[in-house]
């Protein structure tokens, strides 16, 4: 991390270390080559505006050094204008993000780079695409529909083959409102990173959590029977609905309405079928009670 705003980094660098990762700091251009060249680094975040070395001369000398060309360079600054964006791009950043950010997009955007990066290396080692960013949804960093429906379908055979439930759930932002009326909601595209990362808490590492289109997320449970995908539906409605989205000026609160269905053993014939019915649960869902929850049971 290459800033010397001490106060600012600070934040940052905490955030980081919370989330597993481990964070050298340096205040200016030539300490961060000086890292760079000594030790394994796999993110630089730049900072443009530094004494001695800019951020850009710094992104430009990494990038020009075999030695440290792999290194993801991240710009994090103040100058946002589209041509200092479309300069740290040219000289090979992977991302650029302009202060003041939401911590949580950030989060998001550099774990983005960080799969882009492995998607690279597994690429080189000719290893299996499925880190490819063919398969990322770029604005929340969860899988995307095609994903979705590749694995839906192998969990689905598997379900069959081994005699498993597997649950599919379909959720949609459908109510969102401002805590403030006259600031106004957080945008869209905020909201939906943060609710991606809510939903992110409340799911296992072999579960499949995907963003299916704008306001649409899905989620394959391997191993669940309906009656604990109920209770997961109930777990993430309550969260979203017990939390205020925002950045610090847009407090913003927002609803979801969930469909679900669980098959085992030959009861669905398709991937397609069972995210079908989830569908039509959720269309179901809209116009009921809370919680607007639709759970079809396929045998």
């Amino acid at each position: 991390m290459v800033d010397d705003d001490e106060g600012s980094a600070a934040i940052l660098r905490e955030v980081l270390r919370l989330n597993d990762y481990d964070v050298r700091a340096a205040q200016d251009g030539e300490t961060a080559l000086d890292v760079c060249a000594k030790e394994h680094i796999d993110l630089v975040l730049l900072d443009v505006c530094m004494p001695g070395l800019d951020g850009y001369e710094v992104c430009k000398r990494l990038k020009a050094d075999p030695a440290t060309k792999d290194v993801v360079a991240v710009f994090v600054t103040v100058k946002g204008s589209s041509q200092d964006i479309a300069h740290g791009f040219r000289l090979g950043a992977a991302d650029y993000i302009t202060k003041p950010y939401n911590l949580p997009i950030v989060m998001v955007r550099i774990e983005a780079a960080m799969r882009s990066r492995k998607a690279k290396d597994l690429s080189r080692s000719h290893a299996d695409t499925d880190m490819d960013t063919a398969y990322t949804d770029r604005l929340t960093g969860l899988r995307n529909r095609r994903f979705l429906l590749e694995r839906l379908e192998e969990e689905v055979e598997k379900a069959h083959r081994h005699d498993y439930p597997v649950s599919c759930l379909v959720f949609d932002l459908d109510e969102v409102g401002a805590v403030d009326a006259e600031l106004g909601p957080v945008s869209m595209d905020d909201l939906l990173v943060e609710v991606a990362m809510s939903l992110r808490n409340y799911t296992r590492n072999y579960d499949v959590l995907a963003r299916y289109d704008w306001t649409t997320f899905a989620v394959i449970l391997p191993h669940t029977p309906l009656k604990q995908a109920l209770s997961y539906a109930m777990k993430i409605v309550e969260e979203v609905e017990n939390t205020t989205f925002c950045d610090p000026s847009f407090p913003t609160f927002a609803k979801l309405s969930v469909g679900l269905t669980c098959c085992q053993n030959g009861t669905a014939k398709s991937a397609e079928y069972v995210l079908g019915e989830a569908m039509r649960g959720l269309l179901q869902a809209k116009n009921i009670p809370h919680p607007r929850i639709k759970a079809i049971d396929l045998g």
